[in-house]
Formats: C-alpha cells, sequence, structure tokens
C-alpha cells in the first residue's frame, strides 16, 4: 500500500478536514413509526445540526421499509432541511407498497447535494413518510416507516469531495 502522505511533505489541517469520502451523519431507528394517513410529510429520522463546508458535495442516502396496512397503497419518502415540511433533498415519489397485500416493501434512495452558497450551513436533516395514495373506493390504509434491530431505517450523509465535481447535484 503507497504512503498516504509523501516522504517530506506537510499535513495541514485544511487538508487533513477535506479528505473525502467520510460519514458526516449517521442516524437510525430501530423501531416502526407510527402509521399515519397524513399526505403531509412527517419526520421518521432526524440529524443533529450538521456543518454543510462551503464547496463540498455530500451523498445523501434513507434506508428502510414503508409499510402498509391495506392494499394498494403508495407512500413517499423525503429528506428535507430543518423540519419536516422544510424543502427537500431528496424525494422518493411514489412507493408502491406490497402488491396485493398488506406488509413492508424496503427503500433506498440518495441523492447528491452541493453546497455552493458561498458561506457553510449548518442544519439538520429529516427523513419523513407521507400517505400519497390510499386503497381505492375505500380510502383507508396506513404507512410507517419499518425499523427494527436487525433491519434499522436509517439516514446517512457523506462528504464525497468538491462541489465542482458534481456540476448538476442538488443545490443545498
Amino acid at each position: 500500500m503507497p504512503d498516504l502522505v509523501p516522504a517530506g511533505a506537510r499535513v495541514r489541517v485544511g487538508d487533513i478536514n477535506a479528505r473525502a469520502p467520510y460519514t458526516v451523519a449517521y442516524e437510525s431507528i430501530t423501531t416502526t413509526t407510527a402509521a399515519i394517513t397524513s399526505t403531509t410529510p412527517t419526520a421518521a429520522i432526524t440529524t443533529d445540526p450538521l456543518t454543510f463546508r462551503n464547496g463540498r458535495a455530500y451523498r445523501v442516502s434513507y434506508r428502510g421499509g414503508m409499510s402498509s396496512n391495506n392494499l394498494g397503497q403508495q407512500g413517499s419518502v423525503l429528506v428535507t432541511r430543518g423540519t419536516a415540511t422544510g424543502p427537500a433533498i431528496l424525494n422518493s415519489q411514489r412507493i408502491q407498497c406490497a402488491d396485493g397485500q398488506a406488509g413492508t416493501v424496503g427503500f433506498y434512495f440518495e441523492n447528491v447535494v452541493v453546497n455552493n452558497t458561498g458561506l457553510d450551513v449548518v442544519t439538520a436533516l429529516v427523513g419523513t413518510y407521507q400517505m400519497v395514495y390510499q386503497t381505492a373506493g375505500t380510502n383507508t390504509g396506513t404507512v410507517a416507516v419499518f425499523g427494527s434491530s436487525a433491519t434499522p431505517a436509517y439516514l446517512e450523509v457523506v462528504d464525497i469531495g468538491p462541489a465542482a465535481d458534481y456540476p448538476n447535484a442538488t443545490p443545498l
């Protein structure tokens, strides 16, 4: 394995902090959220406030299971800034719940976001869930985000390098 720092080279603090990739945040839940009928985003996972450094790119990942109690439902998950109803930086669109039955279907979504604001941005991220479509004809059913100790639902943020490397990424 080659040396990480060539002999005689100096390492600056800024160089150490700019290494990538590295995990900025990882928050998980190991219990299922409350079952809801709401079409408004509801918080499932919230990070502590994070510092998104100016000029950096981040991979935001949201994983879990969408549980339903009725057949034919659709839900969605978002990752938003600050609060459950804040600006979305990741949107799953529709998740078709288990076909022909109640149950859980797994989801994994990720997006690349960049901070090109000129300043570091400090904000929490919120993994949400909501009902998009209830069972046809009955307008009944609920959705939830499934989590257990063996299969936690999680929200992860990883610094992946300079924002300039991702010219069409979602702005923070």
